[in-house]
């Protein structure tokens, strides 16, 4: 009975392995014509498009950032935050339910050239699937009862800022399975329910996009730690 699992589960799995929508994401890459870059910054993987094809879907508030370039990521609101969060905070994002934030930076120059040690993957989706994840993304921002965003506190970059986010972090609901959510808004073929690391992420990302940058994880967080 035991063998039969081990057998039986594994087929499972990858029997559950998501293909391309043809509807949002055909085979032809010039009907795919917006760039949608995959970012990780170490164990936390974000997103980044230009701002003309998701600017009118976003709340309005005057601290969001103006760029040719938007980048997304949602995490803990304790923990994504802070600029030292220890192990308490760590353990406290994994083990209980905890508010989240959406982190918006802004930049102007090319994607690779802002966040140079981070992994970068740029693929390729179309309008079509870029309306459905700018629609994704600003659903995910909580607001007020004029409608405009909830600023939580300072970003962590220059023209970055947190707002308050819907949704609940908690292990293995993580910002990277978010992202695979996100993307998965696309068409893109990515699986959000083995996307709980940034290391899945890329390597499901990579599988059907352009690598720009391959950095490892520990180099990643070694960069990260010596800020």
């Amino acid at each position: 009975m035991f063998r039969s699992l081990l057998i039986i589960i594994p087929g499972m799995l990858l029997s559950g392995c998501l293909g391309p929508v043809q509807e949002l994401y055909p085979e032809e890459v010039e009907r795919r014509p917006v760039d949608v870059y995959v970012i990780s910054h170490g164990w936390h993987v974000g997103l980044a498009i230009e701002s003309s094809v998701i600017r009118e879907y976003l709340p309005d508030h005057k601290t969001m950032p103006q760029s040719r370039y938007l980048t997304f990521g949602w995490g803990d609101a304790r923990y994504y935050p802070a600029k030292d969060p220890g192990v308490g905070l760590m353990l406290r994002a994994a083990l209980f339910p905890t508010k989240s934030v959406l982190h918006v930076v802004g930049i102007n120059r090319p994607v690779e050239d802002y966040f140079t040690t981070s992994s970068i993957i740029k693929i390729m989706v179309s309008e079509k699937g870029a309306r459905h994840l700018a629609e994704f993304i600003a659903d995910q921002f909580r607001r007020d009862q004029n409608g405009e965003a909830i600023v939580a506190e300072e970003g962590l970059y220059r023209n970055s800022r947190f707002y308050e986010a819907k949704g609940y972090y908690f292990f293995p609901k993580t910002s990277n399975t978010w992202t695979a959510r996100a993307l998965r808004t696309t068409g893109f073929p990515i699986t959000p329910f083995y996307a709980i690391t940034s290391g899945n992420v890329i390597h499901q990302a990579k599988k059907h996009g352009e690598m720009i940058r391959l950095r490892s994880l520990r180099m990643e967080s070694e960069i990260i730690r010596r800020r």
